[in-house]
């Protein structure tokens, strides 16, 4: 594996990464305990008697649950290049899939992830079994899939931080409520009341770029005699990348002679800047008896991500450079007169030559009175934007049983994630040579609030083979939605907007007072859930749930869910399920004006909520829950040598939510949302089509050190994961669905997906070889159906090794996509520049290798 690794990578990358190690060797602390120990207490998992995620039981495996559930020790996401946890789950969950987002407005800060083909806010997280609070940001962008979309942000979660992620691949709105039509991913945290890990890692990309530092760590201590208190912490930096090449109409201004234009590129396309990334989680319980026990987590995580947006030409930018005749389509340069009074008037009819360079300076010497932004940036300009990601949460709770064996649990939960939105590098049109070339944009804010009572009792039925697990609770919700606006110059319409120059900071318009406010909502929900072994070999179970919100009335949901085990080792599941997705607070409330000039008269573009009476005159209604009938099938083997689970889905889900097209508001409507009277166009979210997604997931895992056991000393398994899944949307509004976004639904993700690794551990080597594969999918480039990019299949591998160099301390040296694979070119690369499809569900950054040190305390 080392001449592998010696043989592949340049020269000058080995000796850089020998530097790097030598020089973390330098923050070893002294050796205190053998090797084996070192190993052993990295992060085993056991699934003896514990609860998963989709059963209220105490089970043995995670395979005695009528749904399959995934488990994945938090060492498997450790061992891994990358510190970004999103990054890591896409690398061991086939049916989980997150992109780059390079300029994708604030889908860039909180990357869009979904599972099974369905949105980002389709699936439900839960952390230590409590639901996770959503992020901020409404996916306004983000290749279609997640248009629309508020989900989670994951990204604030250390992964040292946690012992297991267990993925319920079932749909589970009648057990956890809105959210779960895709599934249930639970991160549990490391619970240990003593030991822990210091870690400490580098790595970049082979290119030279994407530098990423991180050091790490978790520990834990006792509280009293029965407590304990777990904490971790992370920093992570890295550093952007660059797979661009210079857009065609960069290429000819420069040949026509403008030296201004940015070189070697005037857009970049690759991951964003990501800088103080800092995340902190603490884990902490103390057994008061032996029927209550205290528990307490939460987190504070921030981070600073800035990523470039697209180039505006200094000929053709309208509302910057550029002016459209409507009745003549002939492009004419923008001209600002500051001075109307004066008497003189500025030349409007300056015809535009696609690659001239037109001298700003001179035109403005010749005709003082006047202004064109070639005077400021005779070679175009390419925002930049930056986005502060702020997360707390907190949860507290007490739980506990009695010698009956009725168990309880009581919680309160607390989650607020903020997001300041900045941009530098660009203008407000509007305010001619006295704009800003940076501006603070506002804010979002989420904040949700939620307390959850939950009972369970094993009932003794003399009909059945095991205890009836009887489990019943309730919940009480409440979800704000908060904008904060920004600096007035940042939305405010400045003199020369009557000249037909753009209003708001170019690129993100800033929140104005007009659309800042906040809205809240508050639901309470009820459950019951039975589950028991009906036969010897038959268990079944059985759930509903009654759901209540303040604007939509109520839903009302159940699954029954079955597991038959024909022989030892072998077993058949499957399940029947309805579920539901309640519209967000932000979905239902946001509010957003744009300005533009359209036929000689300035004019307002408005998201507005349905209930405005802008929108209900084309027909918006009040949103309602997105609804699902899920069928689940598949079967399970397991023995001491191999483990295997096949399962089938069929998700149909009606009244799925997106935004509707642009319409023609002809006229102010009286008492309506809107103050200004110049609105051109509206949009409104609505629930507006259907789809069919189905699917395979195939999981396996076979232990080669029992199978052949003269291969040689050690432990070796190989772990198997794949998923096909494809999407279908059944029917739809035109109102709100076109041809393109049809396209994004059910091509932008690739249909087959898997991986397979072979890890091997003997004395104090282990390590580890991946095989990724990434089926074939289309993307619409830059938004456009005149630009598909039909990318193929793509295979990379990763691998790593470590070695525990003395006591309690471990080295690690590894590469990710060692063959340094990119996806197919970008056929429209001169378009934009992007030389690769940014949606790439592999990324597109290449290789990367990195080299980590571990102490184990």
């Amino acid at each position: 594996m080392r001449k592998m690794t010696e043989c592949i990578l340049p020269g000058r990358m080995f000796f850089r990464l020998a530097a790097a190690v030598a020089g973390m060797l330098f923050l070893c602390l002294p050796a205190g305990t053998d090797a084996a120990w070192a190993r052993d207490d990295s992060g085993e998992i056991t699934l003896r008697k514990m609860t998963v995620v989709g059963t209220r039981r105490h089970v043995h495996a995670a395979t005695d649950t009528p749904a399959p559930v995934d488990i994945i020790p938090g060492e498997d996401l450790t061992d891994q290049g990358t510190g970004d946890i999103s990054n890591l789950l896409r690398t061991m969950v086939p049916s989980y899939n997150v992109g780059t987002q390079p300029i994708s407005d604030a889908a860039t800060f909180v990357r869009p992830a979904n599972m099974r083909g369905l949105a980002p806010d389709q699936s439900l997280v839960f952390v230590n079994g409590k639901r996770r609070h959503r992020a901020a940001v409404i996916t306004f962008l983000g290749n279609g899939v997640a248009s629309g979309a508020q989900g989670p942000d994951i990204g604030v979660i250390p992964a040292i931080a946690v012992e297991r992620v267990e993925i319920l691949r079932d749909s589970a709105s009648a057990q956890y409520g809105s959210d779960a039509i895709a599934g249930v991913m639970n991160f549990v945290l490391k619970d240990r009341p003593e030991g822990g890990v210091v870690e400490t890692q580098w790595g970049q990309t082979y290119e030279g770029d994407g530098a990423e530092y991180r050091t790490a760590f978790n520990i834990g201590v006792p509280v009293t005699e029965s407590g304990f208190a777990n904490l971790s912490a992370e920093w992570r930096e890295a550093g952007p990348t660059v797979r661009s090449v210079q857009r065609d109409d960069a290429a000819g201004l420069i040949a026509g002679g403008n030296a201004h234009v940015r070189q070697p590129y005037a857009q970049i396309w690759g991951q964003p800047d990501i800088s103080d990334d800092i995340k902190i989680f603490l884990n902490s319980g103390l057994e008061v008896s032996e029927a209550l026990e205290l528990y307490a987590f939460g987190n504070i995580a921030r981070r600073e991500s800035e990523g470039g947006f697209f180039f505006r030409n200094p000929n053709t930018r309208s509302g910057v450079f550029k002016r459209t005749d409507d009745k003549t389509e002939i492009d004419y340069r923008l001209v600002g007169d500051l001075d109307p009074d004066d008497g003189v008037s500025c030349p409007t009819d300056m015809k535009i030559t696609k690659n001239e360079l037109f001298d700003g300076a001179a035109f403005h010497a010749a005709n003082p009175g006047c202004f064109v932004f070639n005077e400021r940036f005779p070679g175009g300009f390419t925002p930049q934007f930056k986005g502060k990601v702020n997360d707390k949460a907190a949860t507290v709770g007490f739980r506990g049983s009695f010698d009956s064996g009725l168990t309880y649990d009581g919680s309160y939960t607390v989650g607020r994630n903020r997001v300041d939105f900045s941009m530098r590098n660009t203008v407000n049109a509007s305010l001619g040579p006295d704009t800003p070339v940076q501006f603070e944009l506002g804010s979002y804010v989420q904040t949700e609030h939620t307390v959850n009572a939950d009972l369970a009792y094993p009932l003794n039925v003399p009909l059945f083979a095991s205890p009836l697990y009887v489990a019943a609770g309730a919940e009480w919700r409440r979800e704000e939605f908060k904008v904060i606006p920004g600096e007035r110059d940042s939305w405010v319409i400045g003199p020369l907007a009557e000249d037909g120059f753009g209003v708001g900071s170019n690129g993100f318009s800033g929140f104005s007072d007009d659309i800042s406010g906040k809205w809240d909502r508050s639901n309470t929900a009820v459950y019951i859930d039975l589950e028991t072994e009906v036969l010897e070999h038959l268990t079944l179970a059985t759930m509903g749930r009654l759901e209540d919100y303040e604007e939509f009335g109520s839903t009302k949901d159940g699954k029954i869910a079955a597991l038959y085990k024909v022989v030892h080792g072998l077993g058949l599941r499957g399940s029947v399920s309805t579920g539901f997705r309640a519209p967000t607070v932000g979905q239902q409330n946001i509010q957003n004006v744009t300005t533009a000039f359209s036929e000689g008269e300035l004019r307002q573009d408005a998201t507005l909520p349905p209930t405005c009476p802008e929108a209900r005159q084309f027909g918006a209604q009040p949103l309602k829950p997105e609804e699902s009938l899920t069928l689940a099938g598949g079967f399970v083997v397991e023995s001491e040598l191999l483990s295997f689970t096949a399962d089938y889905f069929n998700i149909k889900v009606e009244d799925r939510l997106t935004r509707s097209k642009s319409q023609t508001l002809e006229s102010p409507v009286q008492n309506g949302c809107l103050e200004a009277a110049d609105v051109l166009k509206v949009r409104y979210f609505g629930n507006s089509f259907d789809t069919r997604t189905q699917g395979v997931d195939l999981s396996a895992s076979l232990s080669v050190s029992r199978l052949a056991p003269f291969l040689g000393q050690g432990e070796t398994e190989i772990v198997f994961a794949g998923n096909w899944t494809d999407t279908e949307v059944t029917s739809y509004d035109p109102d709100f669905l076109d041809e393109k976004r049809i396209h994004q639904l059910e091509k932008a993700l690739p249909d087959y997906r898997f991986n397979m690794t072979l890890r091997h551990e003997r004395d104090q080597w282990n390590g580890f070889v991946r095989l990724n594969y990434f089926g074939s999918y289309t993307e619409t480039h830059v938004d456009s159906l005149d630009l598909l990019i039909h990318a193929g299949d793509e295979v990379t591998l990763d691998v790593e090794m470590s070695y525990v160099l003395m006591k309690r301390v471990e080295l690690s040296i590894g590469a990710e996509n060692i063959f340094n694979n990119f996806p197919d070119r970008n056929p429209h690369q001169g378009v934009a520049g992007a030389k690769y499809p940014e949606s790439s569900p592999m990324g597109f950054s290449g290789g990367f290798y990195y080299a980590r040190l571990r102490y184990f305390i």
